[in-house]
């Protein structure tokens, strides 16, 4: 294990766990409520152990994991006390922002919110949530085709909010991932290293096998001195995530060592 870099394990990817690895993204939502109904105790310390015999130290929670309507106060530290038996810190929420959202993050000590704008407060009302709580924000992109157009959702960005770069969905969307990155600067806070076979897809395949350019992303964001996370995110349609998990994690290793 190696646990020097900041690699992540987000547990979005284990959106199809309870149908058996298979799903259409058409039907994300239906597998966030099969998600919320059927992690239990048992299920968030299988599901743990499996990121932590993968060799991660740090985890992204997927906001089905930590519904707001399930995370009483005392679920909260069942939850923080499994990731602590398994030697895993929770970095991030993989989520919208919402007041609830920002209850759980407080609740369990989770430092940041990585996601879209769904459901979520107006940006200035994010702003001033973020400064009182310390908690930041991190747009995650998607239809989004460049950084002009994510800078537009966060008017600019501010230092409490940022940009959680998703470099799968840069890339189906036809985009020059390096050069995007680049584009954002500093507003890059966050990465979802996610790699798709072609534009307009996301069948999502092993990093650096697919059009994401991730080795170039990865270079430009150590040249700027980017110092967040690398949050690494699979969420396939037809196969487990967890087959290629140790994989991924060094291939992450290798681009940071260089």
């Amino acid at each position: 294990m190696n646990s020097k870099y900041k690699i992540a394990f987000n547990t979005a990817n284990l959106v199809a766990r309870f149908t058996g690895y298979r799903f259409e993204l058409k039907n994300w939502g239906m597998q966030h409520q099969k998600t919320v109904a059927a992690t239990d105790e048992t299920a968030w310390r299988a599901i743990c152990q499996e990121i932590a015999a993968a060799g991660y130290t740090a985890v992204e929670i997927w906001a089905a994991h930590i519904d707001p309507a399930k995370m009483t106060a005392d679920r909260m530290a069942t939850w923080k006390r499994v990731l602590a038996d398994n030697g895993l810190t929770a970095v991030g929420c993989a989520g919208g922002f919402t007041v609830e959202t920002l209850r759980v993050c407080e609740g369990m000590g989770i430092p940041a919110i990585n996601g879209g704008l769904w459901d979520s407060p107006p940006v200035a009302e994010i702003e001033k949530l973020s400064k009182k709580t310390g908690i930041r924000y991190n747009y995650e992109n998607h239809p989004e085709k460049s950084a002009q157009e994510v800078l537009e959702k966060i008017n600019g960005g501010s230092d409490m909010i940022g940009v959680a770069v998703e470099t799968g969905w840069f890339a189906s969307q036809g985009a020059n991932c390096p050069a995007e990155v680049q584009a954002l600067g500093k507003l890059v806070r966050h990465l979802h290293v996610k790699d798709v076979t072609h534009v307009a897809s996301h069948d999502t395949c092993p990093l650096g096998k697919g059009i994401a350019d991730l080795s170039k992303v990865i270079a430009q964001l150590k040249s700027s001195g980017y110092s967040g996370w690398y949050s690494w995110e699979d969420e396939p349609e037809n196969r487990n995530p967890m087959d290629i998990a140790v994989e991924s994690r060094r291939w992450i290793e290798s681009q940071l060592a260089t």
